[in-house]
């Protein structure tokens, strides 16, 4: 048994002396370094660019290890050798050639990125990409290959990312169109194919440029379209308000001469005298550039005008002082009844104003007692301009006259409580807030 042992041992010593003796001439450095010359010829995808030697280089490697099964140790080191040179020549023919073509997928992303505004919508991102992209073509023009494809994976991943983010401000560019497309409607109204037809067709034309580059993803081409169209879209409304203006000034001034000329003229000289004043207001804020507040001035003087116009001529005799014996005047109930009658052919009620400390009369009662509705005082103010001349100050004993068919003429203002009211800004095209603030 002693014996048995001691051979065994013996034995495995002789095998284990035999084996170090094997290994010793495995050439294992060399193939551990053609393994990994290999692996860094696949890092820059040398199986892409350089197929030819980096095919060769996995077979020597292959033949290496055959060698090494079949003891033909010189043989195995000398094609690992060759694996290793190979190698080396894949990954020296696939590098530039990997990092030019990141370069070039690099610059495509910047593009693409630029097209959605991302220059404006993802500053900082795009700033980055644009830095790595720079850095990426100054290695690779000093042969620095490695650190170029480095530097242009890091700017694509930048101008990616910049692009995701302005993708996600889009609809941004949606609310500026359906803006422009509001005042481009506002322009139309004004009669803006006529008076700016050239604005308002490149305005229609880019607003609909905008609308493709949105969506086709193109933020850029969209926003710089919507620029176009938002500046023309402004003009064409602004000349055809202010014509349109001008030309509800020459209706009043046809409407007050007609009105001057019709039957009822000498019947109504202070709604005339109201129609006129209103008409200078309107020409007088046409020259303030307030054009739809001119309009509205151009209106009132239209309404009154045509409500001069529309009057049938009273037929009534004239109140004469009848001198009797006593030199007496007409009775007074025979003046009550010619100003009924008055009354009822000229469409206006008569109303004395009331003295009462506790509740004095106004414009705002008044308009509540015949209308229900306060916000008509200034049908009684149209109507009486020619003694009140300020809406906020009435007299006691005053003879107002109160039109039956009472039309809102002015903009509702509360003449007892609002007694210095601004203009309201009105030639401001509307909805355009789509400022986009892209800066």
């Amino acid at each position: 048994m002693h014996i048995n042992k001691n051979v065994a041992v013996l034995a495995a010593i002789v095998c284990l002396s035999m084996i170090t003796a094997c290994f010793e001439k495995v050439p294992v450095k060399e193939l551990s370094l053609a393994k990994n010359a290999i692996t860094e010829a696949e890092s820059v995808k040398a199986d892409y660019y350089a197929k030819d030697e980096y095919t060769a280089a996995k077979d020597l490697l292959l033949k290496a290890h055959d060698n090494v099964k079949n003891e033909e140790y010189d043989k195995a080191k000398q094609n690992a050798q060759e694996s290793q040179k190979k190698a080396k020549e894949a990954y020296d023919k696939a590098l530039p050639l990997l990092a030019k073509d990141t370069l070039d997928i690099a610059t495509q992303s910047l593009k693409a990125a630029d097209d959605a505004y991302a220059s404006v919508l993802a500053k900082e991102d795009y700033a980055k990409a644009g830095d790595m992209l720079q850095e990426a073509n100054k290695q690779y023009e000093n042969k620095n290959y490695l650190a170029a494809y480095k530097a242009a994976l890091d700017a694509d991943l930048y101008a990616k990312n910049a692009r995701n983010v302005a993708m996600n401000q889009k609809e941004t560019l949606a609310d500026s169109i359906k803006e422009v497309n509001i005042v481009i409607a506002q322009a139309e109204s004004y009669g803006a194919a006529q008076y700016a037809p050239e604005k308002l067709a490149l305005a229609k034309e880019h607003s609909q440029i905008a609308r493709s580059a949105y969506e086709a993803g193109e933020l850029k081409k969209g926003f710089s379209a919507i620029e176009v169209a938002k500046l023309n879209a402004d003009d064409a409304y602004f000349i055809s308000l202010k014509a349109t203006a001008a030309k509800k000034i020459e209706e009043a001034q046809a409407a007050i001469d007609a009105a001057k000329g019709s039957e009822a003229a000498k019947l109504s000289p202070n709604d005339i005298k109201a129609a006129e004043e209103s008409l200078v207001q309107a020409k007088s804020l046409f020259n303030d550039g307030k054009y739809k507040e001119s309009m509205i001035a151009s209106g009132q003087a239209i309404n009154i005008a045509q409500g001069v116009s529309s009057k049938k001529a009273v037929a009534v005799a004239p109140i004469v002082e009848q001198q009797g014996k006593e030199g007496v005047a007409v009775k007074e109930e025979q003046k009550e009844a010619i100003q009924k009658k008055v009354e009822e052919e000229t469409e206006y009620t008569l109303y004395k104003v009331k003295y009462n400390p506790a509740k004095r009369d106004c414009l705002w009662r008044i308009a509540e007692k015949f209308y229900n509705d306060g916000f008509k005082w200034n049908v009684i103010y149209d109507a009486n301009r020619d003694k009140v001349k300020n809406p906020n100050l009435i007299k006691p004993g005053w003879i107002l006259k109160i039109p039956k068919a009472a039309t809102k003429l002015t903009q509702p203002v509360n003449p007892v409580k609002e007694e210095n009211t601004e203009a309201i800004k009105e030639n401001e095209p509307p909805a355009t807030e789509l400022k986009m603030k892209t800066e």
